[in-house]
């Protein structure tokens, strides 16, 4: 009886509770329906006040338009003294060719090198009889040198061509002008897929008998009697096949020497038109503590262009976009080219909202930003119409303000 006495009870709080409510929503709507009907019995008699809201409302619209920020495509040509970046095509990319008379050609990493010819060792005679020779590498530290073995004639050793392959890091881009040197890391994506296939250099070696060093290897085919660890070896190679493919399907370190390369032969090293992205034009000076490394960076000099705006970009400043930590959104080297004693010469183009330049990340001295009416009309009528749309808002809401403290009754 008690149980049934109180659900009555409960009954009786809901429907109370519920009659209430609708009672306050009823007159809220009511008090919002007359406030409409006030408004627009005033905005009848003040059809100069409905003017100015409209114009209110289309400058400010146009005025917002202009501080909103949008992408647009800019472009840049820079100096640099080293660049990394990751090639972002769906197709192999020649992006090596043509660099000829080379003096010394380095490669640190895994790979595997197949040799025909004839080889001639004074520390391994071993090698003497053989026709072909098998060379493993098989760590991140091995070394693979080859130079003609004679350094006062001519070299005969061409780089042919050197085939990127998509999403292949190149790390630590330089040229030495005084050693005639060019050093960069190849860093691919793991080979996964049956038709992937390794990073692609092909050299042509020549006439001239040619001086192998190896450090790190194994020869699987041949076995060299008390061989200590870390023996160098080195053999002096005639080869059958005048041309030699290495397969770099792992890091590689190259370090690329050169005799005295003619300017025409540098304008030939690179292919442009090379899509990328994870573009930096920087270097990590590492102190063995990563919270002490120090991003330093490799710009000597440029211009960077977006929305009719140019910047310049002096020695040591760093090119940013929105956030400091984000690399700009560089999408194309449409060319890139050595600079004899200064460096390499890279010209750039991607899309951004915001460019900023300084010589520390966090602290910007200029900045170049884009926004959504800058790709419709010039830059200068956009400055025009936000000085005249800013004038006009400021006037528009004083006659407004007037004309609402005009119509407010007197008490």
């Amino acid at each position: 009886m008690k149980l049934l006495l109180f659900f009555r009870w409960l009954l009786q709080v809901i429907r109370n509770f519920i009659i209430t409510l609708v009672g306050f929503l009823g007159a809220g709507v009511n008090y919002i329906r007359q406030g409409f009907k006030h408004l627009r019995k005033f905005l009848a008699r003040k059809k100069i006040v409905i003017f100015v809201l409209l114009l209110l409302l289309s400058f400010g619209t146009i005025t917002f338009s202009i501080i909103l920020p949008h992408s647009h495509i800019f472009e840049g040509s820079l100096t640099v003294g080293e660049i990394s970046f990751t090639y972002n095509g769906q197709e192999p990319k020649l992006f090596l060719q043509s660099m000829r008379s080379i003096s010394n050609l380095e490669s640190e990493g895994v790979q595997t090198l197949n040799f025909a010819g004839k080889f001639e060792s004074e520390s391994f005679p071993q090698l003497n009889q053989l026709k072909d020779l098998k060379i493993e590498l098989n760590s991140s530290e091995s070394k693979f040198i080859i130079a003609p073995a004679n350094s006062k004639l001519p070299s005969e050793i061409d780089l042919t061509k050197l085939l990127l392959q998509p999403n292949t890091e190149v790390a630590g881009l330089s040229y030495d002008s005084y050693n005639k040197r060019l050093d960069f890391s190849l860093q691919p994506q793991p080979i996964s897929k049956l038709d992937n296939k390794p990073n692609d250099l092909k050299l042509y070696l020549g006439e001239q008998p040619l001086k192998v060093s190896l450090e790190g290897y194994e020869l699987p085919s041949v076995k060299l009697p008390n061989r200590p660890e870390q023996t160098v070896l080195e053999f002096i190679y005639l080869p059958d096949n005048k041309e030699l493919n290495l397969e770099l399907a792992k890091d590689t370190n190259l370090y690329i020497t050169t005799t005295a390369p003619y300017k025409n032969d540098l304008e030939q090293w690179f292919r442009g038109k090379i899509f990328t992205k994870n573009v930096n034009f920087q270097r990590i000076d590492r102190s063995g503590d990563i919270r002490d490394d120090l991003a330093i960076s490799t710009i000597i000099e440029g211009k960077i262009r977006m929305v009719e705006q140019e910047k310049d970009i002096k020695d040591n400043q760093f090119l940013m976009g929105e956030k400091p930590d984000i690399p700009l959104n560089i999408e194309l080297i449409r060319y890139l080219q050595i600079v004899p004693n200064k460096g390499l010469e890279v010209r750039i183009a991607g899309k951004a909202q915001q460019i900023k330049i300084g010589l520390d990340k966090d602290f910007p001295v200029s900045s170049i930003q884009g926004s959504w009416l800058d790709g419709i009309l010039p830059r200068d009528a956009i400055i025009a119409i936000f000085s005249f749309g800013a004038a006009t808002i400021s006037y528009l809401l004083s006659v407004l303000i007037d004309n609402i403290s005009k119509s407010a009754p007197k008490s």
